[in-house]
C-alpha cells in the first residue's frame, strides 16, 4: 500500500505508541520512519522489527539520546551494541543540521555517507541487520551527491502494514452509544 511520507510517519508514531512507548518516544519513531523512507530505505519492515525489540540498546532509544547529548564529530565516535543500527541514520542526519560536514558511518556489512540533505549507501548488505552492531561514525568533507534519491511516498510491505495497524489500533478509543450521540461520527443524522 502506498502512503505519503506524512501518513507513514503518523502510522508509525501510532504503532509505536500502541506498542507501549511513551508519546515522545513514539514521535521519534515517526521521525526515523519518515527519515529513512524519504530516501527509499524502509518499507515498514525495519520499523516493525525495531518496535518489537525496543530496549535501551535499540537505535530508536540510542538515536534520540545521542542527539540530546550532542556531538561535534571532531573525533571518530564508536557506538557499541546498537540494535537495529540502520535507524541511527535519520537521527545522525538531524544532528548535522546546517553543519558544513558529512558523516561516514559503518558497521559490519554497511557503509554510508550522510549529509544534511542526503543518505547515501556505499555498501548495504548489512543495512537490515538487527544487531547488536558496533557503529563507527567519523566526520568527512561535505559530500555532494550527483543524483538525489529522495522519494515523496513509501510503498509499505503488506505484512509490515498489518503489524503497524495492529499496534496503532491499540491507541484508538472504543466507540460508545453516548459518544456517537454526542457528535463523534455521524450519529443518527448523516446530512453532509
Amino acid at each position: 500500500m502506498s502512503y505519503s511520507l506524512g501518513e507513514y510517519e503518523d502510522l508509525c508514531k501510532k504503532a509505536a505508541r500502541g506498542s507501549g512507548m511513551h508519546w515522545g518516544q513514539a514521535e521519534e519513531v515517526g521521525k526515523a520512519a519518515r527519515g529513512l523512507s524519504t530516501y527509499g530505505l524502509d518499507d515498514g519492515r525495519l520499523i516493525v522489527t525495531a518496535i518489537k525489540c525496543f530496549s535501551e540498546e535499540n537505535a530508536l532509544w540510542v538515536g534520540p539520546a545521542f542527539c540530546d547529548a550532542g556531538a561535534d564529530f571532531k573525533y571518530t565516535v564508536n557506538l557499541p551494541g546498537v540494535v537495529s543500527p540502520a535507524l541511527m541514520l535519520p537521527f545522525l542526519q538531524m544532528m548535522l543540521g546546517d553543519k558544513d560536514i558529512s558523516l561516514k558511518i559503518d558497521w559490519i556489512g554497511f557503509e554510508g555517507i550522510l549529509s544534511s540533505s542526503e543518505i547515501f549507501c556505499l555498501r548495504s548488505e548489512g543495512f537490515t541487520e538487527v544487531g547488536p552492531a558496533n557503529i563507527r561514525i567519523k566526520s568527512i568533507e561535505k559530500f555532494v551527491p550527483v543524483n538525489s534519491n529522495r522519494c515523496s511516498g513509501v510503498n509499505v510491505d503488506e505484512k509490515a502494514l498489518i503489524q503497524l495497524n495492529e499496534f496503532a489500533y491499540k491507541t484508538y478509543a472504543p466507540s460508545t452509544h453516548e459518544s456517537r450521540m454526542a457528535g463523534a461520527g455521524a450519529g443518527l443524522n448523516d446530512n453532509d
